[in-house]
């Protein structure tokens, strides 16, 4: 094959691959008229296809090379997005107004925690104003280490006009509270509600049966609205929230029956001639209940329904009153039992275990049982005490978890000391705290020093 052939054949090589179908009729017909007419063109043909040839290569090269690394970086994303995303850390600021608003809600009163945490402020028609609390509000002054937004804050609100109260629900942004969202479509939570709120959570649900069948006069299962008045007087009587709070005339945040209250027309109607059964008032203490269970459950970003047994043990000493020390010796212990063999927490299970805590007080009282008779309470124990009072199966692994938060000493065994004080707290939500910021436990503390000092000279 003469050179200037060949070259027309790495011409026709190098750029037939390249060229749509009419650029390569052109060529062809180019090449039959340059073979009767000029045979120095065949030499220009195969410079071109040498050309032709190297740019097609490089081409290629380059094609093979980037497909791998797309798919290396696409790969690299969807590992990226299935790894559970690291908690950014708290900054010093941010740590310090969280000890802050954790102090407000362990020792302040009813009156004070309602005004911080509180975000609306209304002003009727007849020039009077009101506070109120959306449900994220509510669920915020309960949750300790949930950040108030950083421009809003004591006796700080967004005044919202009252044609526009119902609205303001809607445009909050984030994950909602069912069934406060749906109490809050007959308006948002006040003063006195929120009040009864909080002694309903703190509460044991079968006091609050009783306390409802006690006003239930005629015994057919309902109450009217001025019944329901005499019940809930009787259980805010009952709790620690409302023996401490005291009206505030400056603030405007009283119990005011005649004030108004979004539960009143939610159980009730617009004027309140409806009668409220027993079921609708259990169904809405235990809608509550898991409205707060949900949102505390969530906040630790479970991964396919399920939060670490680190987490859980969280959740269980969030309102413990024990110094930070003690409650990370607790979570170490889970971390380094669990490290290797996480199984996880469902909701479902988390639910469970905080159905048992509603009996916490029947419990404590077979745990002592137990102890005066001289038996062992052990796992065994704690799954039949859990069946026979509170009517619940804890799961195994849900068993072996509290074991391993409890057990102080190794010794698979509970006591009072080590599980039942931690868990009423848990139970309670810190609600039934005293209004004590350490001075009574210390003059406590220095009493029992001075009176065994005084024995310990006496022998």
């Amino acid at each position: 094959m003469s050179l200037s052939r060949l070259g027309f054949q790495l011409f026709r090589r190098g750029t037939l691959s390249t060229v749509s179908p009419a650029q390569q009729l052109v060529s062809a017909r180019l090449f039959n008229y340059d073979q009767s007419h000029d045979a120095d063109n065949y030499l220009k043909f195969g410079l071109l296809g040498g050309l032709g040839l190297f740019v097609t290569a490089m081409c290629k090269e380059e094609a093979a090379n980037e497909e791998p690394a797309n798919h290396s970086e696409a790969t690299q994303e969807e590992e990226e997005e299935q790894k559970p995303k690291k908690k950014k850390k708290k900054g010093f600021g941010e740590r310090k107004v969280m000890e802050y608003e954790n102090r407000i809600r362990e020792f302040s009163t009813p009156d004070k925690i309602f005004r911080y945490f509180a975000t609306v402020r209304v002003e009727f028609e007849n020039g009077k104003k009101e506070i109120f609390m959306t449900p994220k509000d509510f669920m915020r002054s309960i949750t300790p280490g949930e950040l108030q937004p950083s421009h809003l804050g004591l006796d700080l609100y967004r005044d919202v006009p009252i044609s526009k109260l119902l609205d303001h629900v809607d445009e909050e942004e984030g994950e909602q509270p069912e069934f406060l969202s749906r109490l809050a479509q007959h308006g948002l939570i006040s003063f006195q509600d929120y009040i009864f709120l909080l002694t309903l959570l703190s509460t044991p649900k079968h006091d609050c049966e009783i306390a409802f069948k006690m006003f239930d006069l005629y015994g057919d299962g309902c109450v009217s609205y001025q019944e329901f008045l005499d019940t809930r007087s009787v259980l805010e009587s009952r709790s620690s929230m409302g023996k401490r709070h005291r009206d505030n005339i400056y603030s405007g945040n009283t119990i005011n029956k005649d004030g108004h209250s979004a539960l009143t027309k939610y159980f009730f109607g617009e004027d309140s001639a409806k009668k409220l059964t027993l079921d609708d008032f259990v169904v809405f203490m235990d809608g509550l209940k898991e409205d707060v269970f949900r949102m505390e459950f969530n906040k630790y970003d479970p991964v396919d329904g399920k939060i670490t047994e680190q987490d859980f043990a969280n959740l269980l000493l969030l309102h413990a009153t024990l110094s930070n020390q003690a409650k990370s010796k607790f979570v170490r212990r889970v971390k380094k039992a669990y490290k290797n063999e996480s199984q996880g927490i469902t909701f479902d299970q988390f639910m469970t275990f905080n159905h048992f805590l509603d009996h916490l007080d029947d419990v404590e009282i077979l745990v002592s049982v137990y102890f005066a008779a001289g038996m062992k309470f052990n796992k065994a124990s704690l799954k039949q005490v859990a069946h026979v009072v509170a009517d619940v199966e804890l799961d195994s692994h849900i068993i072996d978890l509290v074991f391993t938060i409890f057990d102080d000493n190794g010794d698979e065994l509970l006591s009072n000391r080590e599980f039942i004080s931690v868990l009423k707290e848990r139970a309670h939500r810190g609600l039934e705290k005293p209004s004590d910021t350490g001075f009574v436990r210390l003059i406590t503390a220095l009493g029992a020093c001075v009176a065994s000092y005084v024995k310990g000279e006496e022998l």
